[in-house]
């Protein structure tokens, strides 16, 4: 069995984890634009609050704080990296984050890009509802509360607006192909090229809501609440496939993804958990917690590599392609932002939105730690 280096471990903590001022470890590590990264904490007693700047102390760079210092940008990838130490350090053992017979790969997030999505002709406040992305990554929304359907470039760019009426409102959006295909109460709808709305299907049921996604152009997968089923649609809107995983009752079926290997990714907002089976309903594994605390997972997706993310509980956590609880991926609790729905797209980017339309776009970095014997 290989094992790491313990200077290696000692070493990534002293360079990237430890703040340069206290030369503690990181408590809510904040990033000021010359891109050098204190704590929370020493930054406040660095603010020189007549002036409202602060003074960085490695390069003298002068900053203007906007309010209070806990407005500066978190770093994320230390925020994420002092997550995944601290998350071995339960396990009594640091160097295990490194533990493997070949190489381990460790996923870190990069925030890139952060834009609002409301538009001038918004006659409410916004409701995101929905988020999918196009193959060539651009970003679609369903905006509930003003029955439009939004879609951007990842830049924040405005490709268009889709007004859907009242009566067909829109609920959870995905795209099949290049078509983007809507929910609303009972109904699956589709918009033409020409921005036309199309009912292609009645749902079966009565549930307040139908979350949908779709695989490979080739069909739509609607999940069905209470009944713990997802029934499959062609583009046409035709019932292609009705799925439930075998000896599974009791939930209330929500968010859903598909990965690569056509297995389903459900979230079950009764049973607080996340289901993991095949399209044969041969359950995989079933994720009831991320270590502490109260487990409520909500909207789910995947990434390029089949890993899987979900929103819970004001996070985002990781979970293997198994379904197997990895880590906390990104934390908000000391940001203002409030994660709610998330989508992936082919190029290693998470999407996550709020509620009221504010969209983060993260980089989803690989970095292969090397193993000694």
């Amino acid at each position: 069995m290989a094992s790491a280096d313990p200077q290696l471990s000692e070493l990534i903590e002293e360079e990237f984890l430890k703040c340069k001022i206290c030369f503690e470890l990181y408590k809510s590590p904040r990033i000021l634009p010359c891109l050098h990264s204190y704590c929370e904490p020493c930054l406040k007693k660095m603010l020189d609050k007549g002036k409202g700047t602060i003074c960085c102390p490695e390069c003298r760079t002068q900053t203007q704080i906007q309010g209070s210092v806990s407005n500066i940008k978190t770093n994320f990838y230390i925020k994420s990296l002092l997550d995944l130490f601290e998350s071995k350090r339960n396990k009594d053992a640091v160097c295990s984050v490194f533990q493997s017979c070949s190489d381990t790969l460790i996923q870190l997030p990069t925030l890139v890009r952060s834009f609002d999505t409301e538009g001038k002709e918004d006659e409410f406040d916004q409701n995101i509802t929905g988020i999918a992305n196009f193959e060539n990554g651009d970003i679609v929304i369903a905006d509930e509360s003003n029955s439009v359907v939004k879609e951007f470039r990842q830049n924040g760019k405005t490709i268009g607006d889709t007004s859907v009426s009242e009566e067909c409102c829109p609920c959870s959006v995905t795209v099949c192909g290049d078509t983007v295909y809507f929910s609303s109460t009972t109904k699956l709808y589709k918009i033409t090229k020409d921005s036309d709305i199309i009912q292609v299907n009645n749902l079966r049921g009565s549930q307040n809501s139908y979350p949908i996604a779709s695989y490979k152009g080739k069909y739509i997968a609607v999940s069905e609440g209470a009944a713990c089923t997802l029934s499959l649609y062609d583009p046409k809107g035709s019932l292609v496939d009705r799925i439930r995983p075998h000896g599974y009752s009791g939930g209330k079926f929500m968010f859903l993804a598909i990965n690569s290997r056509e297995e389903f990714i459900v979230t079950d907002s009764a049973k607080k958990c996340i289901v993991v089976f095949t399209k044969a309903g041969e359950i995989i594994n079933v994720c009831s917690s991320a270590g502490y605390g109260k487990f409520v997972p909500f909207s789910v997706c995947v990434d390029h590599r089949d890993n899987i993310y979900a929103v819970e509980s004001g996070r985002i956590i990781q979970l293997s392609p198994n379904g197997e609880f990895q880590r906390v991926f990104v934390d908000f609790k000391d940001d203002t932002f409030r994660p709610k729905l998330i989508t992936a797209d082919a190029f290693g980017n998470l999407i996550v939105t709020d509620k009221e339309g504010s969209i983060r776009l993260y980089k989803i970095k690989t970095f292969s730690i090397k193993m000694i014997e």
